[in-house]
């Protein structure tokens, strides 16, 4: 974190007096060891990493402007406000280095699938890739990292969900995730286990269309 050369600023939602404005969202009890581990990493990075941390309950508007219905939750923002990527997963284990390196990538470091989503960005649809994951998952971080670097190359055509289904079981159990990672794109049947760009690319432009490279 050390060596990033660009001011990078998510934000991360929390709750820390449970119910909200009558909201079935439930009273964060992770919350303080999440945010002390995203402390550890701004706290690493000389200033270049910026964590700013919304109570919930201290700001519905932007929790609703943000669809935020469960806590905790980071947010990867564009210039624009547009949300890239949004994590309901702890980056830790074997999910520090996706999470380094997409912090980095955001920073504006070198994305390896940059040029490619580029050349197809005309034929891919405004899409979002949800990847079910548990921090144990040998698999799962290669995963992430394909479809956070897509998700940052994609000019905003594309959105990154990343979720912990041991923290998110009901998530897991609604998409029938019985092993993990587990990708499901625009809402398509899913595709479980390892898969790799090529795979994530044909499925977000359709069918077997012959990927430009």
């Amino acid at each position: 974190m050390a060596k990033l050369k660009k001011a990078v600023k998510l934000k991360v939602f929390t709750c820390k007096k449970g119910q909200s404005n009558g909201s079935q969202i439930r009273e964060c009890m992770d919350c303080g060891q999440f945010m002390s581990l995203l402390r550890v990493y701004e706290e690493s990075s000389n200033g270049m990493l910026k964590i700013e941390e919304l109570c919930i309950d201290d700001n519905p508007e932007l929790a609703k402007r943000y669809d935020i219905s469960r806590v905790p939750t980071i947010l990867f923002l564009d210039d624009n406000g547009k949300e890239l990527i949004r994590y309901l997963a702890a980056p830790q284990a074997g999910e520090i280095q996706p999470f380094i390196q997409t912090v980095f990538a955001f920073a504006g470091a070198g994305n390896y699938y940059e040029a490619t989503i580029k050349q197809n960005l005309d034929r891919i649809p405004p899409s979002t890739i949800k990847v079910m994951i548990t921090n144990m998952c040998p698999y799962c971080p290669q995963v992430v990292s394909v479809a956070n670097l897509f998700a940052l190359a994609g000019n905003g055509k594309i959105r990154t969900v990343i979720v912990d289904i041991m923290a998110n079981q009901d998530i897991g159990q609604y998409y029938d995730a019985a092993g993990v990672p587990y990708t499901v794109i625009n809402e398509k049947p899913a595709i479980s286990g390892m898969v790799g760009p090529n795979e994530i690319l044909k499925a977000l432009i359709g069918g077997n269309i012959r990927v430009q490279y």
